[in-house]
């Protein structure tokens, strides 16, 4: 079994900007990493974080600079996939230390975390807000599975193979889940997907395998789906995910805005 963290959408700006002319993301990041410090002992061991992508929101490398120096301060490992806002020159300069993370090309990997197969995918397309599967990253996806045979598996990309009902969200979403889903049918038992992008909590199927979307850091996006939704953020709630890849292990939303207590019932 192993434990994950799962971040999202952190959005940094360069010290001094606002993301979105509203939101401090520098500051909410370093608020949420020390709200995260005090939760670990509660919450137990955690193997390693996965990022789901849109670290930067500009793609300076101040805002980068300022994502790896907060991440950094939870002491575990890191696992980082590219997001829309981001870019592969600054992701790549950010994390570029981290041995499994490519120097040249799509930023795809696979790592091993205690006995979970954890499979990162890129699905930047720069300079658009949707994503994008390539071949290289599903022949990657596909030789990763057969490595993997019966151990749990974790595929983490950015957009979800799935749809909302948010219109401007779907409007950006990944534009080939269904080479995704003809990749993993050689994979005979379940295994989870992960991703970020929607700005909330979201569960869907992709065949016989799980999809999950954690909360972003910074704001969430209202579930309306009227055909006139105003187009927007919310600025909450925000949250993470808990992922446990234990037989029966579950993926838990993680709010932070947390309420006091417990109390006595």
């Amino acid at each position: 079994m192993a434990r994950f963290l799962q971040l999202s959408d952190l959005h940094v700006v360069a010290p001094g900007a606002l993301a979105s002319g509203r939101l401090d993301t520098p500051e909410m990041l370093r608020k949420a990493v020390d709200a995260l410090l005090l939760r670990l002992p509660a919450i137990g061991l955690i193997d390693a974080v996965i990022v789901t992508g849109d670290i930067s929101d500009d793609g300076t490398a101040a805002s980068y600079d300022r994502a790896r120096v907060e991440l950094d301060r939870l002491g575990l490992p890191l696992l980082p996939v590219p997001g829309n806002h981001d870019t592969r020159e600054g992701f790549r300069d950010c994390f570029g230390d981290l041995p499994f993370i490519p120097a040249t090309g799509l930023i795809d990997w696979v790592q091993d975390i205690g006995d979970t197969c954890v499979v990162g995918l890129d699905t930047l397309i720069e300079g658009q807000g949707g994503g994008l599967l390539r071949r290289e990253s599903l022949d990657l996806l596909a030789e990763a599975l057969d490595m993997a045979e019966n151990r749990p598996v974790l595929v983490a990309l950015h957009h979800p193979p799935l749809r909302t009902g948010i219109r401007f969200m779907d409007a950006i979403a990944l534009q080939n889940p269904d080479d995704l889903s003809r990749g993993l049918a050689r994979r005979k038992t379940p295994l989870r997907i992960v991703a970020g992008h929607v700005h909330g909590v979201f569960h869907g199927q992709l065949g016989q395998h799980a999809v999950c979307t954690a909360p972003s850091l910074c704001s969430a996006f209202a579930l309306d789906r009227r055909e006139a939704a105003p187009v927007g953020f919310m600025s909450g709630p925000t949250g993470c995910a808990v992922i446990d890849t234990a037989p029966g292990g579950t993926w838990a939303a993680l709010p932070l805005d947390h309420g006091d207590g417990p109390f006595g019932f």
